[in-house]
């Protein structure tokens, strides 16, 4: 717009990029749903087989570290979609990882009975601090592989928001939860479930799930006024696996038969 000699520079936005949040919508479900199956199917396994699967995971791991600056480097829908996607398989190698035993921490040893929430709550940190530290080192590394500027963010950012979302979950699983399915952990990683309370709620859980949403809703909101189809794609990527999330939290608060989800991976006990 000119004007006074001088010409005003108008934000537009994305009203025409809103069927973005519904491929959206189906790339995240999917993807969630798909990968957390392969997953628990995976873990589940003889030792072998299990080593074989991780051996597996970790070169597609590493190729997905490797092309991501050229995947960065690139806006479009497609390049969006590829990160988010490198993101999950990432992510998927770190789950893989601890759930498999191989990264966990130096804590292996149920919580004692009757010890205090404070001693407790450091033996359950104990029990998983390598893997987060290996977490945030790769969530770090995937920052400095996209670099800040002008390049596509969509891997480093999911991953920074599954990272804080299990962050909520695990804190809740340790101050109490209505509902947790125990059979989805191996048996190498059983002592796990004396540092999870089962049976109430606690105070926690409902302020986390409803911080959650608010960021699914405030990442809707921005995406609804994204300033290409791009932008509103990432957002509207992070806004759904934060819907899930959401969703995630209310199976902990509510038994709602989940597990059916995951019928296919997990054999009945």
């Amino acid at each position: 717009v000119a004007g006074g000699g001088g010409v005003i520079k108008v934000g537009v936005s994305c009203r025409g990029c809103h069927a973005l949040i519904w491929l959206a919508l189906t790339a995240a479900v999917a993807l969630w749903w798909l990968l957390t199956g392969i997953a628990l199917m995976c873990v589940h396994q003889a030792p072998a087989v299990r080593n074989l699967v991780l051996g597996v995971a970790t070169v597609v791991a590493g190729t997905s570290f490797w092309i991501l600056p050229e995947t960065a480097a690139t806006h479009s829908v497609s390049s969006v979609l590829a990160g988010f996607l490198i993101a999950l398989l990432i992510w998927g190698w770190l789950e893989l990882v601890y759930l498999m035993g191989y990264v966990t921490g130096p804590n292996k040893h149920q919580a004692p009975g009757g010890a205090a929430t404070g001693k407790r709550f450091i033996l359950a940190l104990a029990s998983i601090i390598y893997h987060e530290v290996l977490a945030l080192t790769v969530i770090v590394l995937a920052f400095l592989q996209v670099g800040l500027e002008g390049n596509n963010l969509i891997t480093p950012l999911v991953l920074s928001v599954l990272w804080i979302m299990r962050c909520s979950t695990k804190l809740n699983l340790f101050f109490g939860v209505r509902h947790f399915n125990e059979n989805w952990l191996p048996e190498s990683l059983s002592y796990v479930t004396s540092f999870i309370a089962v049976g109430k709620n606690s105070a926690l859980i409902v302020p986390t799930t409803f911080m959650a949403a608010l960021l699914a809703a405030a990442l809707f909101f921005a995406g609804l006024n994204a300033a290409s189809p791009t932008a509103a794609l990432t957002l509207y990527l992070l806004a759904w696996l934060s819907t899930l999330a959401v969703l995630e939290h209310f199976f902990l608060m509510v038994p709602v038969g989940e597990h059916a989800l995951w019928r296919w991976a997990v054999r009945p006990e």
